[in-house]
């Protein structure tokens, strides 16, 4: 068999190289227009399902090739061993003979795609995909009210700089520079640059997951659903494994922090040294991560705050007063 889809995989043995029109997924083959008719005409083949070779190319690596010949002894596929997970023809059997867990494959992919596992794990990909789109949007939203933050703390700092003297120059500088520092370096890099990052990158990986459930059902045969199904209830476990850690490696604390200024400002031509000083705060932040076969909401975090509540507060103390 040709390894180009682009060819005719039939004509291909015969040493004729055709351009190919259509792919069967139970065969594994590329067909021209003329081995399309002859396939549609032997009635062993005539319930295999074809897709036309553009569809075929366009799907990728979106699910697994699965052979459905044994390469040790040329016979077709016929049961497949849950106990050492590997597909047997009738000559393999005679190796398995003491396996409890053998199973014909037409029994396992009957009706696949239309199971309750096949449907419930299609279900599980787009809950996480929305837990993630609006992890995303909280993640997004803090950074967006950090920057406003940000910016009406300088401003207050501004109009205290005012209200003093050309000795108070020092002490701002050093003040707005801490600001800056920590909310660029430690607020930034660790939203953005990392728990942002992260949540993008898994949120693809999912949808990459779901576009292969829409593949199989579209266009895979049982058995490549059978096998790739597997797979992908696997990467979904790991993917709401990732939620669980995001929550317990402390990814979805929220930051703020206070400006509180010093409250000698009254006395700092003799006495104040620092305009004050710059707290960054991390306020726990939460996610549901119930299924939709979970009536009971489990929250990650504490409190009714979200994400988008970190918060700058900048605090002006004068004569024991709060401005």
């Amino acid at each position: 068999m040709t390894t180009n889809p682009r060819f005719c995989g039939i004509c291909d043995q015969r040493h004729i190289t055709k351009p190919s029109s259509d792919w069967c997924s139970e065969c594994n083959q590329a067909l021209c227009t003329e081995c399309k008719d002859l396939h549609a005409i032997i009635k062993a083949l005539q319930h295999h399902s074809l897709i036309p070779i553009a569809n075929y190319l366009s799907l990728g690596t979106s699910f697994s090739l699965v052979e459905g010949h044994c390469p040790l002894h040329d016979d077709k596929y016929q049961l497949f061993c849950q106990s050492h997970d590997c597909l047997l023809c009738l000559t393999c059997l005679e190796e398995h003979m003491n396996c409890e867990n053998v199973v014909r494959i037409s029994k396992l992919t009957k009706d696949i795609k239309t199971s309750e596992i096949f449907l419930e794990t299609k279900n599980g990909l787009s809950e996480i995909i929305l837990k993630l789109s609006k992890l995303q949007s909280q993640l997004e939203d803090n950074l967006r009210n950090i920057k406003i933050q940000k910016e009406s703390a300088l401003r207050e700092i501004y109009q205290i700089r005012e209200k003093m003297n050309n000795h108070l120059n020092q002490i701002e500088s050093a003040l707005k520079t801490e600001l800056c520092e920590i909310m660029d370096d430690q607020c930034h890099s660790g939203i953005d640059m990392t728990s942002l990052q992260e949540v993008k990158r898994e949120k693809a990986n999912v949808e990459h997951f779901q576009q292969q459930m829409e593949d199989l059902s579209k266009y895979g045969s049982d058995l490549q659903t059978f096998f790739d199904l597997r797979k992908i209830i696997a990467k979904t476990a790991t993917a709401n494994q990732y939620l669980q850690t995001l929550a317990d490696d402390g990814k979805l604390d929220k930051m703020t922090f206070t400006c509180e200024i010093n409250k000698l400002i009254p006395d700092f031509l003799t006495d104040v040294k620092s305009l004050g000083k710059i707290q960054l705060q991390k306020i726990p932040g939460y996610i549901t991560l119930d299924s939709a076969k979970d009536a009971n909401a489990q929250l990650v975090g504490s409190g009714n705050k979200s994400i988008s509540d970190l918060q700058i507060s900048f605090l002006i103390l004068h004569g024991g007063r709060i401005l």
